[in-house]
């Protein structure tokens, strides 16, 4: 794929910056690469629908020169105004046209987080050249739209420093629903306190997000009636005013995750002869056809120079559409077949033999660049001897033990649910003693990481366990 064009940007304030400005082609690359496979065969039948030098599988037709004349003319920019007495009339090609188009107009796309999110882009203060990286970070959001990607990877991917990326994921839960892009509870909430503007509680509000969501979880209400000199009446307002902000603002929105119905693994684990290869589904795809009426018009004498550049224009765009399609796949193909290299000892024993892998390994290994991996792996389903998951499941960040081996989240996380489950019901272990039996295991990890993993594992707190 050719080099990106770097252009100079406009100068603005006396400050020059340089800017990657990429070919349509290359823009279609991406594009095809970031969708799932029933997207990709949504998007597939549309380009049948509007480029009539594809020909339609399902319904394969010659096109007549009278038909190619009036595509032609539809696509110029001339306006053509019908006679007063113009009547519409439909030859089969219309008609079939016309049923494939109410086909598709009929089909309800309910819109995602994401999808939300990522349209308001324009609307937003976020600079132009950070939208591909923010759509990066939208799209590791949650079901309840908070962060859940690494900040580091996305670091490595963009060439980005720390505090830059903290700072889009906060234009992030400006958006709308306020909150979206916390990695935190604490930031969640205090994302939405501009709805509380006319709160005469807001003060207090914000101190107890900001100090007492601890004390506040425990049932600790004598602290915080305290901490914030109120009488218990005062402090039953404010937690009302608390309960009208969103713990988990991105649920009123179906996840890119939840909107798929049916997934649809387009990569399929197979052993040969001792190595799990990564083989794509090519068969679920339509084959892209040219039509042979389009191509037969070239090569007639009796036709214009006008036809024939439209018709010229048309085959070259079918062609360019077809490579687009063969090389996502072939960039699928390579980048799952280098996580698979990479995680070998998964297909034999799960999860917890996941090793530490990040984005920006793969893309070195591939030779793509960061953000091709992080647009290849989402919404992208492997079919395994362990489950169908998702391609971006095999990433994950690692922890260094006692005896210097790096390990996955996964076999700590794993450990750590070890611990809990053979606690005592009655005294169950505090977050800082389980990260001190962890240590004592060989897992050398922070208290509060401890909380971050018995999270994702959906493990309450010790007084929520405590029986």
């Amino acid at each position: 794929m050719p080099s990106p064009r770097l252009g100079i940007a406009p100068r603005v304030a006396g400050v020059q910056r340089q800017t990657q400005i990429l070919a349509p082609h290359m823009m279609q690359g991406l594009k095809l690469l970031a969708k799932s496979l029933p997207e990709l065969r949504e998007e597939i039948a549309a380009e049948m629908e509007r480029n009539p030098a594809i020909e339609d599988v399902d319904h394969p037709l010659e096109t007549s020169l009278s038909e190619v004349e009036r595509l032609r003319d539809e696509d110029s920019p001339e306006p053509d105004y019908p006679e007063d007495d113009f009547e519409p009339g439909y030859s089969a090609d219309e008609e079939a046209a016309e049923r494939r188009q109410s086909f598709f107009d009929n089909q309800v796309k309910v819109e995602t987080l994401q999808e939300h999110l990522v349209s308001q882009l324009p609307l937003s203060d976020i600079p132009r050249e950070d939208w591909p990286l923010v759509e990066t970070l939208v799209g590791d959001l949650d079901a309840s739209g908070y962060y859940k990607g690494s900040i580091a990877d996305a670091q490595m991917a963009f060439g980005r420093s720390e505090s830059e990326i903290v700072s889009l994921l906060a234009k992030v839960m400006e958006l709308d629903p306020p909150g979206c892009g916390a990695r935190t509870v604490r930031e969640c909430l205090l994302a939405q306190m501009d709805a509380l503007d006319d709160s005469p509680y807001e003060d207090e509000v914000r101190t107890i997000i900001d100090r007492h969501l601890g004390d506040l979880e425990a049932g600790r209400i004598g602290t915080i009636e305290k901490s914030l000199g109120l009488t218990h009446a005062q402090l039953a307002a404010a937690l009302r005013e608390l309960r009208s902000l969103d713990g988990r603002p991105g649920r009123q929105y179906p996840s890119e995750r939840e909107r798929i119905e049916y997934v649809n693994p387009e990569v399929h684990a197979v052993k040969r002869e001792g190595r799990w290869i990564a083989l794509t589904d090519e068969r679920s795809l339509p084959v892209i056809r040219l039509s042979s009426a389009f191509r037969r018009i070239l090569d007639d004498p009796n036709q214009s120079a006008e036809t024939k550049s439209y018709v010229r224009e048309r085959i070259a765009a079918a062609e360019a559409f077809r490579e687009a399609v063969a090389h996502r796949q072939e960039t699928v193909q390579a980048i799952a077949q280098t996580i698979f290299d990479r995680q070998q000892d998964f297909f034999e024993h799960g999860f917890a033999a996941l090793k530490p892998l990040t984005e920006l390994e793969v893309a070195e290994a591939v030779g793509v660049h960061g953000t091709t991996v992080s647009r290849t792996v989402r919404d992208k389903y492997a079919e395994t001897p362990q489950g169908t998951i998702e391609l971006r499941r095999f990433f994950v960040t690692g922890v260094r033990t006692a005896d210097g081996e790096v390990l996955s989240q996964d076999a700590v996380m794993e450990k750590l649910r070890e611990i809990v489950d053979g606690e005592k019901a009655s005294a169950p272990l505090s977050d800082e003693k389980i990260a001190a039996a962890l240590k004592a295991a060989g897992y050398p990890v922070a208290r509060r990481t401890v909380a971050k993993y018995r999270d994702r594992l959906g493990i309450p707190g010790a007084s929520a366990r405590k029986r």
